[in-house]
């Protein structure tokens, strides 16, 4: 960002040099101080506008994560379901908890990185402290 020149308290307390006494202020003066000015709030307004930006990126990523996490609880739903159905028949009963074993072990594989990523997009969006505050 831009350096800023002034603080709210310099343009409050801002003495301007009178040209004459009693006829008003020196136009250079003031025209100088209010060019400055006019710098700080370009400065403002291209950090608000940044910022914006970013806010909305990382709206957009936690969005998605959530997405991921909203499946990935749907699907380990539907894997539990099928887990519960009974077997349809005894010997093919080894081949069937080999699969279900390798599906199983798939959801817990995704279901870990996908919480690590939304915890990772909930640091970045929220703050480092947000996790210790709940």
């Amino acid at each position: 960002m831009e350096q800023v020149k002034y603080t709210q308290k310099d343009i409050l307390e801002r003495v301007f040099k009178q040209k004459r006494m009693g006829v008003g202020y020196d136009p250079a003066d003031v025209d100088s101080f209010l060019d400055d000015i006019i710098k700080d709030y370009g400065a403002f307004g291209g950090r608000v506008e940044q910022l914006k930006g970013e806010v909305a990126r990382l709206q957009v990523a936690l969005k998605d994560a959530q997405d991921q996490l909203v499946a990935v609880k749907q699907q380990s739903v539907v894997q539990q379901q099928v887990a519960a159905q009974p077997v349809a028949s005894p010997v093919a009963q080894p081949e069937q908890d080999q699969r279900q074993a390798a599906v199983a072990q798939q959801a817990v594989v995704t279901n870990l990185d996908l919480i690590k990523r939304v915890a990772n997009l909930e640091r970045v969006v929220f703050g480092r402290d947000h996790n210790s505050a709940e």
